[in-house]
């Protein structure tokens, strides 16, 4: 018998019909493991559950949260006798709470899965069942990392999109085979979140380039001394050599403020050495983000800025591995 913690934060999974609606019910989803035949194997164990109240819309979920789905996990596992952990979440942000969970939990030593569904755990034809019963055996593969819980397969935390409202299978990770499970998700040598535990807020910019793109919206991110930001350029990290965003890359530049280039493309890897077109952002020093996710750069970002003022140290911090994010 193992023994896991379950952190029910709300979301679409634990909902029922209300008078306006569908509306969250703290005991649906306890009441399903200890009943729903297709949870059989869960009755097995030794479960502590922390029900937030309220349970939340995902779409209500700020870093504080990650911070505290991560002081619940650590104190758990600093009582003992704790196997592993499961974070009921609703979909619509689970991308950016799993990204930010594998850098917070990096390093940590049980499994930790996170799940949620696209429809009610009571209704008709539900993924619920089935997306639980794969969290379970995320948390009996003992594999001390974060994972994601959602549709066919378990994705590792870092590199998960949610691609579609339509289907069950709603999340999806860029470049990942179930074959990489077999290489390590990287350990980092010093934890750099370990003391974080209050959010700070702090200012990302996340500026996305199409064809006519005017620049007032970066230009007020540069101004206004936010302390990255990230660009959604063209293809494989390619932008309009207009003279106004040259301008205000070298504006960057000189404020120290760091950009982080990802491509738009769901599976595209930036590479400022491949066209001209990309080559002004080496010029400017700017970040390659490889394929990593918007939510696994945003997140990382995020997190890092909330430890250093330093442009050095958080671009340092940014390209060390700290889970699967580069993979």
């Amino acid at each position: 018998m193992a023994h896991y913690l379950i952190i029910n934060t709300g979301g679409t999974i634990g909902m029922v019909d209300g008078p306006k609606g569908l509306t969250p019910s703290a005991g649906i989803i306890e009441q399903s493991m200890q009943t729903a035949a297709e949870l059989d194997a869960w009755r097995a164990h030794r479960l502590s559950w922390e029900q937030w109240q309220p349970l939340l819309d995902s779409s209500d979920l700020n870093p504080q949260h990650w911070l505290d789905i991560k002081m619940l996990i650590v104190d758990a596992m600093s009582q003992g006798n704790l196997d592993g952990a499961l974070v009921i979440h609703g979909t619509d942000t689970l991308s950016y709470s799993a990204a930010a969970l594998s850098y917070l939990l990096a390093g940590c030593e049980i499994p930790v899965v996170i799940t949620g569904s696209m429809l009610p755990i009571g209704t008709k034809n539900t993924d619920a069942l089935a997306n639980l019963a794969l969290a379970l055996k995320g948390l009996e593969s003992k594999r001390a990392e974060v994972m994601v819980a959602v549709g066919d397969s378990l994705l590792p935390a870092a590199k998960v999109t949610k691609a579609t409202t339509f289907k069950h299978q709603a999340f999806t990770a860029c470049q990942w085979q179930d074959v990489q499970w077999n290489t390590p998700s990287p350990k980092p040598k010093t934890h750099p979140f370990s003391q974080l535990s209050q959010w700070k807020d702090v200012k990302i910019g996340l500026f996305t380039l199409f064809p006519g793109t005017t620049f007032e919206t970066l230009s007020m991110m540069i101004s206004g001394d936010y302390r990255a930001i990230i660009i959604n350029a063209f293809g494989n990290g390619n932008a309009p050599s207009n003279p106004t965003f040259l301008e205000l890359l070298a504006q960057a530049t000189e404020k120290n403020i760091p950009i982080f280039i990802r491509s738009q493309c769901y599976e595209g890897s930036v590479d400022f050495e491949l066209y001209a077109a990309g080559a002004m952002f080496k010029e400017h020093n700017a970040i390659e983000c490889g394929h990593m996710s918007v939510e696994a750069v945003l997140t990382k970002l995020q997190l890092i800025s909330a430890i250093t003022h330093s442009s050095e140290e958080l671009v340092s911090l940014f390209k060390a591995p700290l889970s699967r994010e580069w993979q």
